[in-house]
């Protein structure tokens, strides 16, 4: 007698709703699930780390991808923000001229601003200090939308040359020296020997991650420290310019405007440096100028954390298909009972979903620790202003990948042992040959996989370490050992006269010079390895063009005993000495780029060039070595070194070549500073050892990064390698067992196994050198004199994943030799 299977009812005699019996299963699925788990915590405790290794690197990652690209900036309708760009090859800074006619004349933007950072010294309430300083246009706030915590922003009159001078002070300035009052408003301090009333205070945490970090905000853009009104109206280029679109503007209709005016400022301006047709000028979006310089590094880093995941998946598979092994029993049984394949292959995700879900947890503590960690360590190298932190987006995210990673590590082996022929696994007890066999062969493919992408993530650390170590090779062409540095901004206010310039730095000079321990001082407008200026020239023999078309060359004012300390050796010539002042004759010394470039089959010594607008030549005396004036991963430019004397200027760094150690120096040369003037504050200490340092940390950062998810892949690999292997010796066990009970080598078997790892790394090598020949061009802006096909790199770290296989396959094979013939026919 049969009976028929009636549907479960509610009181009211109606059918209970499907979802009802759905969670009941799930309910069932879970349960079942977590007895699993809980009777091999060795496995599940196994495959969620891995797991969670990878999970949290790419939930690590998305959250600084999330913070740079995907948050919106906390202002006022963010999308419609713009960065206005003045560009040619040589700059890419805006002239006051170029900004007026934009705010002026434009028909595309609701409100434009400008902006610059300057230094300038606060005194009069404490100890002098050198605060950074923006200068801004009063439009700067209303075109962000921002209000002050205190008082209010900048008016129109303030923003004029006669208008009353006005601050605004950053929130922990505020704090720091005028101790939080709330009276501050409307009270007085000393800016450069000027004083400002302060009108409002900006509130806490606001950072602007498109310019310089600034603690003191000024209207008065139009001016600069270290050049006079005048010079700013003559094309310097020293502004930035950001904007508001209109509401239904379009970035393209503001862009055909902005050609519009860049031509119109060509026509009415023929002799301003910045006229030449080279220059262009457009709208971005306020977006991509903060992050153009981080955008392929995040590319590049969340293709290796996703590899990394991947590796960890194919892992956690190669784990499931072991355990199968001793599941295929219990499989067989629940089918003999009745079960469907595809209740079967539900509760096997389920099982796989727990572990993903429990990983995806410890993922997201991982990535939280290594956020913070990457906020801190790689400080430097992300826009500032931009908080990195984790949000529902990146929890949602974390939650997608772990829900992914449980699919794709779960529904082949899912998949696999849910088709097991029950007759066969109940006949065989769990050691079915086909059945065996196909595992075999799927784990093989995964352990392929796995090979292939640590290869491609190794191969990409290499890149980045042959290219790290080149740099570390480049000849700055001075020699940076115990050399002191700190800069002088001179107030221009106290020392608006050049003549005054001149005495303090020479007093200084003569001051440090004499100290113990001191070999030698000088100073220069630009630190080592970097440049201030340019200006359009013309050498001799050069066609007389007009000033917008002559070539823009880096120029440097330095004191006579610059090349000394630096040790920047002359190819011919004599140095500056100290009559080469402002009476007397003007003369320069060129690089050999320069040299090279203008006057390559000639005698530089003796040839005049005109500097800039100066009718007056001035005559080259030398020749200097190239060192690098553009950063140590970019070619030298050719420059001009021009005297202090003849060319001051109020800012100014300080070098000082010691026969100690540089650092136990900076307090003496600070006291000498300080008896020349006790007003005048010393910033950026440091030595030009750690210049250059500072110029390596963002390769070595993405280097460092990528090494340590390449190590993490490789592990992950070599893990797998050893479980595979470790499989195939527990299911060739009899095989073994007989091969030795006739009289087999136990060094046969050892070759036997460990030839089979090679095979295996030989088939992933393979695959991964394809894939790194065509996916390591992305990679090609990281490297510094290095091919992304470099076939050193590609040869050693094949051999390299050779020779670890090797170490991975050794065990299991040492292993299989143990094996006891009697023990295995049983």
């Amino acid at each position: 007698m049969t009976s028929k299977r009636v549907p479960r009812t509610s009181q009211g005699g109606r059918p209970l709703p499907d979802y009802n019996l759905r969670m009941s299963s799930l309910a069932r699925n879970l349960r079942f699930a977590l007895r699993m788990l809980s009777k091999n915590p060795g496995f599940a405790l196994a495959a969620i780390f891995t797991l969670a290794l990878g999970i949290g690197a790419n939930t690590a990652i998305f959250t600084v991808t999330s913070a740079l690209l995907l948050r919106p900036f906390p202002y006022d309708n963010p999308e419609r923000l713009v960065s206005v760009n003045s560009r040619d090859k040589n700059a890419t800074d805006c002239t006051l001229l170029r900004f007026e006619l934009v705010r002026d004349t434009n028909r595309s933007f609701q409100s434009v601003a400008a902006w610059t950072n300057d230094n300038l010294d606060l005194t009069g309430s404490g100890e002098p200090m050198q605060l950074p300083v923006a200068r801004v246009s009063p439009s700067f706030f209303s075109v962000l939308g921002l209000r002050p915590q205190l008082g209010r922003t900048f008016s129109e009159e303030e923003g004029r040359p006669e208008g009353k001078p006005v601050v605004m002070l950053g929130d922990s300035l505020w704090r720091s020296r005028f101790h939080a009052n709330p009276s501050i408003v409307g009270q007085t301090i000393t800016l450069d020997a000027t004083p400002q009333t302060v009108i409002g205070v900006l509130p806490a945490g606001m950072q602007f991650p498109f310019m310089e970090p600034a603690e003191i905000w000024t209207p008065r853009y139009f001016e600069f420290s270290v050049m006079p009104a005048a010079r700013l109206r003559m094309g310097v280029g020293y502004l930035s310019m950001v904007a508001r679109l209109r509401p239904g503007t379009t970035l393209d209709q503001a862009n055909a405007e902005m050609a519009v005016l860049n031509q119109r400022y060509q026509e009415q301006n023929p002799t301003m440096p910045d006229a030449n047709s080279e220059r262009t000028m457009t709208a971005d979006p306020l977006r991509d100028e903060v992050v153009a310089n981080v955008r392929g590094k995040l590319f590049v880093l969340s293709m290796a954390v996703a590899v990394v995941l991947l590796i960890a998946c194919a892992n956690v598979a190669g784990l499931l298909l072991s355990r199968a092994l001793a599941r295929r029993r219990e499989i067989a049984v629940r089918t003999a009972l009745g079960a469907s394949r595809g209740a079967l292959v539900l509760q096997l995700l389920t099982e796989s979903m727990l572990l993903a879900l429990a990983a995806g947890i410890l993922g997201i503590g991982l990535s939280w620790a290594a956020t913070r960690a990457l906020a801190a360590w790689g400080a430097g190298q992300l826009p500032q202003g931009i908080p990195v932190s984790m949000d529902l987006r990146v929890l949602l995210f974390s939650l997608a990948v772990s829900i992914v990673a449980g699919i794709l590590f779960g529904i082949v082996p899912a998949l696999q042992l849910a088709r097991s022929d029950p007759n066969t696994a109940l006949r065989d007890e769990g050691r079915g040959i086909s059945a065996g066999r196909a595992r075999m062969q799927m784990k093989n493919l995964l352990v392929v996989g796995q090979i292939a992408l640590s290869l491609l993530l190794f191969i990409g650390s290499g890149l980045l370490l042959r290219s790290f170590v080149r740099l570390l090779r480049v000849d700055p062409g001075f020699d940076a050992e115990n050399v002191l540095t700190m800069n002088l901004s001179l107030p221009t206010i106290k020392y608006a006269k050049p003549d005054q310039q001149i005495a303090f730095f020479d007093e200084v000079l003569r001051r440090v010079s004499t100290l113990p321990g001191v070999r030698s001082a000088a100073i220069s407008a630009a630190l080592p390895l970097s440049w201030i200026r340019i200006t359009p020239v013309l050498p001799e023999g050069q066609p007389d063009v007009p000033l917008p078309q002559r070539p823009f060359i880096d120029i440097e004012a330095i004191s006579p005993q610059w090349f000394q300390t630096m040790r920047v050796p002359f190819m011919q010539g004599r140095e500056f000495s100290d009559a080469d002042d402002a009476k007397a004759p003007k003369v320069v010394i060129v690089n050999r780029s320069f040299a090279r470039r203008f006057w390559p089959n000639e005698n530089p010594v003796g040839k005049h060039i005109v500097v800039g607008r100066g009718p007056a030549p001035s005559e080259v005396v030398a020749v200097a070595a190239d060192v690098k004036n553009k950063g140590l991963d970019q070619e030298t430019q050719p420059q001009l070194y021009l005297p202090f004397k003849q060319l001051p200027w109020s800012n100014m760094n300080l070098l000082v070549r010691t026969g100690v150690v540089p650092q136990t120096l900076a307090s003496a040369v600070r006291a000498q500073i300080s008896a020349v003037d006790p007003d005048q504050p010393v910033t950026h200490i440091q030595t030009v050892e750690d210049l250059m340092n500072n110029s390596r940390s963002q390769p070595r950062f993405t280097m460092l990064l990528l090494g340590t998810f390449s190590a993490t892949a490789l592990l992950l690999a070599m893990i797998g390698i050893y479980g595979v292997l470790s499989y195939s010796v527990a299911q060739r066990q009899q095989e073994f067992g007989i091969r030795l009970a006739l009289g087999a080598e136990r060094g046969e078997i050892l070759h036997q196994v460990v030839r089979q790892g090679l095979m295996l790394a030989v088939e992933g090598i393979a695959l991964g050198l394809g894939a790194a020949l065509l996916l390591t061009r992305l990679m090609a802006s990281l490297l510094y004199h290095v091919s992304t096909r470099d076939v050193t790199t590609f040869a050693v770290t094949a051999v390299l994943f050779l020779i670890i296989v090797l170490m991975a396959s050794y065990l299991p094979a040492q292993r299989a030799t143990k094996v006891n013939p009697i023990e295995a026919l049983k």
